[in-house]
């Protein structure tokens, strides 16, 4: 032939998403399987040249059924008696359908005439391309029925052993579960009846429960040589993996061969072979990246905003088999958890047309994780917030950082009392748990608050969980990285390094610079309050029932609105306030120094008793719980509630008081290093002083200016066994005051619970105001102790200031806003 001479016309090879078919001269069934799109026309040849050596093993749907010897399915009732149910009722049409497909089955041999005591009903359902699919109704027999608990592979451990592959064949059986027998003894239980006969079957049927243990128990059996080396089997679907064309044509050859032996059959049309990117157990997996299966992400895309809980229900299923490809999974989708608890009034709220939102936008954006790479540094990122923890399992790989999968949950009943300590703590033990296939045995960094872990791993005489949790970490290889934009903690409140606090941010209106005139104008101009105030100002005039209800709690005073502040030990009016107002009153009964950063249930109290706006729980819970100062230091509770030993009551203040030093600390600038502490058992006051040394000289000084000067000499005093408190000084000092001293038991401090359990409130306190230095912590000292004393005690229900004056305590900003005069 000369040179240059055509040979033919090139045409250009059919693609599909992930392979294209390749038309070859072969007229058996493997002419059906497509090749990959990227293979060489050498390689396709190669291939071409396999299927057609193993073409009798491939069968459509018309053709034989495969038959394998290697297993039998046994249905193990124990001694029950035989189950038989009536037949459903059916259309002419269905009962058609039913026939047609009786005859097909008799025609393979799939089933048989039957004379058995067993019987289950027959059921048609509707397949995705409106056929139908003949079904028994095994569900009585499933319930007699001993189930077999052998176990299914985990999807992400598969996932996970095709990272690095280039060349990958998916198989599929025709027939799969068809393909096994049933013990020749069990074959009558999976009787059923038509209206034309009665019949049982030869091979394994769906909806028999045991049916995917049965399978997978056999694949297992056809492949063991090669699973996890060359191929992987999640029931009937098989895939093939490899680095190189070559190996890959071996590795097939060695699986065609398996499959052939065991008397299987392969579904041509489903079979994908030597492509570089394949569609497997709903993902699409190219070797480097794996993503979801876009075919199923349209259902989530299409999917309408649920209207009861079985379909939110559904919907989160759905989103959950792909919960590895989104961060923050748990904290996103809680508001549609919460709707599917039993005790919860199905309420479709905008939270859960957010979260609902927000789940489908995730997963539609095309979500890829990189799969893992062993050989590549690890790294786990991890969060916890009030009510859920989450972890990401990243790689780097060239100076790129690599999303491996995610992981959270919520936390749960026990869990949400944890300290914001404990929880990133748990944060990391859970990370460790979820990701443990990846990183034992291996060097990780962990990247979270550094002081947590620190606090977990040298924890002194740690208990409960805190073992479980320290064990759990010792056998991992973990190095610490901060978090930028953390602060260090430490178990110590007042050795944590606080910064120097930031500038409030400036509101539109500061509160102490608006007048009542100018609250009473914002008032009429709220949408909430207008109608109530002029309702108020003219209740002559018709309202709805509705206003008149409403307006029942208020008051006008000099035109101005308040709310009558109930629960409390003096009833008062509250000032109703909007919304340019309320974070200046959260500054202010808060974070102000005179307010000591309490917690949920003291700030919301102190706030209540002089304010008044809609949903004011919820917002003042969120804002405490926002606080950084308060996430940052508050020290976590770890040591386990003990047995009670009551004290004998008293029944007036100051009757019996605890006294107590607390330190060394930082030296302070004035050169004080310890605080003498005393508190009343009666209303729980405090007094604290300040001191240079922890002396009876220092103590007898402070008990004298502080108690017996201010609230008279007590009757009795709690001390701990130190020289300072049973110096002669001491004893004098208590026998002119004629003062019984009572000390506690020698390594038993908590005899003074109450003052023990003050030191550690007045450290945490203090934390959140001192500067980096921590030499400036005795200017704050007394501003803290008016924040303690004029808030709600939990064990009296009162502030220590109430009790011991009767009254509340007036704060800067009531004086600012007339609240002084306001009483009910």
């Amino acid at each position: 032939m000369p040179k240059g001479a055509a040979l033919g016309t090139a045409t250009p090879i059919v693609k599909t998403v992930l392979c294209a078919s390749l038309p070859h001269s072969n007229t058996g069934r493997s002419n059906e399987v497509q090749l990959g799109q990227d293979l060489s026309q050498e390689e396709a040849r190669q291939f071409q040249a396999l299927l057609k050596q193993y073409d009798h093993i491939f069968s459509g749907a018309t053709g034989p059924i495969g038959r394998t010897d290697v297993a039998e399915h046994n249905i193990d009732t124990g001694t029950s008696q035989p189950v038989r149910q009536n037949l459903y009722r059916s259309s002419p049409v269905e009962r058609q359908v039913i026939e047609d497909q009786v005859s097909e089955m008799l025609e393979k041999g799939v089933i048989r005439a039957s004379a058995s005591a067993w019987s289950s009903p027959v059921v048609l359902v509707r397949k995705r391309d409106g056929s139908w699919r003949f079904c028994v109704d095994f569900r009585r027999l499933n319930s007699v029925t001993k189930k077999d608990v052998h176990p299914l592979p985990r999807m992400d451990d598969i996932m996970d052993r095709l990272q690095g592959s280039r060349f990958f064949t998916t198989l599929d059986l025709a027939s799969g579960y068809w393909q096994i027998p049933i013990q020749e003894r069990d074959k009558e239980k999976t009787a059923f009846a038509t209206g034309s006969g009665f019949y049982e079957l030869n091979v394994v049927p769906f909806g028999l429960c045991n049916a995917p243990a049965t399978f997978q128990r056999t694949i297992n059996k056809v492949l063991a040589s090669q699973l996890w080396k060359i191929c992987l089997a999640y029931l009937d679907d098989i895939v093939v993996f490899s680095r190189t064309a070559e190996e890959h044509l071996r590795d097939l050859r060695q699986i065609l061969q398996a499959v052939e032996n065991a008397g299987l059959r392969l579904q041509p049309s489903k079979c994908h072979v030597g492509c570089s990117s394949i569609r497997y157990l709903g993902h699409i997996i190219d070797g480097c990246t794996i993503r979801p299966d876009p075919e199923n992400i349209r259902a989530v895309q299409d999917t309408k905003a649920p209207s009861n809980c079985k379909q939110v229900r559904s919907f989160l299923g759905l989103c959950g088999y792909y919960r590895r490809f989104i961060r923050d999974f748990a904290r996103i989708a809680r508001p549609l958890n919460e709707l599917t608890k039993s005790d919860i009034k199905y309420c479709w709220s905008q939270a859960c047309q957010e979260s609902f939102d927000t789940l489908k936008s995730r997963l539609t954006s095309d979500p890829v994780l990189r799969l893992f790479n062993p050989d590549l540094p690890i790294e786990i990122h991890t969060d916890a917030c009030g009510y859920g923890i989450g972890a990401v399992l990243v790689q780097r790989d060239g100076g790129e950082e690599y999303v491996v999968g995610y992981a959270s949950r919520h936390l749960n009943k026990a869990e949400l009392n944890y300290s914001t300590t404990e929880q990133e703590c748990l944060a990391v033990v859970y990370a460790t748990k979820q990701f443990r296939p990846y990183i034992f045995g291996t060097p990780i960094t962990v990247i979270t608050d550094q002081a947590s872990l620190t606090w977990l791993m040298t924890a002194k005489n740690p208990h409960g969980r805190l073992v479980r949790w320290s064990l759990l970490l010792q056998e991992f290889n973990i190095t610490l990285k901060h978090r930028p934009g953390l602060k260090n903690m430490n178990a110590d409140a007042l050795s944590r390094l606080p910064c120097d606090p930031a500038p409030a941010e400036e509101e539109e209106l500061p509160l102490l610079m608006v007048s009542l005139e100018d609250i009473s104008k914002l008032q009429s101009e709220d949408p909430f309050l207008r109608p109530v105030i002029n309702y108020l100002r003219k209740p002559e005039q018709p309202v709805a029932k509705r206003i008149r209800k409403m307006a029942r709690p208020f008051h006008l005073v000099n035109g101005t609105l308040y709310r009558r502040a109930k629960g409390f030990a003096e009833e008062r009016l509250a000032l109703a306030v909007r919304r340019t107002l309320r974070r200046e009153i959260l500054i202010n009964c808060h974070d102000d120094i005179t307010a000591g950063h309490l917690g949920i249930g003291r700030t919301l109290k102190k706030i209540r008793q002089r304010y008044f706006w809609p949903k004011m729980f919820k917002e003042i819970t969120h804002y405490v719980q926002s606080c950084p100062d308060c996430q940052s230091r508050n020290v976590p509770n770890t040591k386990p509630a003990g047995e009670l030993q009551p004290l004998e009551p008293t029944l007036y203040p100051f009757q019996q008081i605890g006294m107590d030093f607390v330190g060394p600390l930082t030296e302070s600038e004035d050169g004080n290093k310890y605080i003498v502490v005393m508190i009343d058992y009666y209303t729980k006051w405090a007094e604290a002083v300040a001191t240079r040394e922890a002396t009876a000289d220092s103590a007898a000084k402070a008990f004298l200016d502080r108690v017996v000067l201010r609230h008279g000499a007590p009757e009795r005093i709690i001390t701990d066994r130190g020289r300072h408190f049973t110096a002669a000084m001491m004893e004098e000092l208590f026998r002119l005051t004629t003062t019984n001293h009572a000390r506690t038991t020698a390594y038993h401090p908590r005899t003074n619970g109450l003052c023990e359990r003050f030191n550690r409130t007045l450290a945490v306190m203090i934390s959140k105001y001192v500067s980096s230095h921590h030499r400036d912590w005795d200017q704050f000292l007394q501003y803290v102790l008016f924040a303690y004393n004029s808030s709600v005690h939990e064990t009296t229900g009162y502030s220590p200031f109430f009790l011991l004056y009767g009254r509340e305590p007036a704060l800067p900003i009531d004086a600012a806003l007339g609240l002084g005069d306001c009483e009910v």
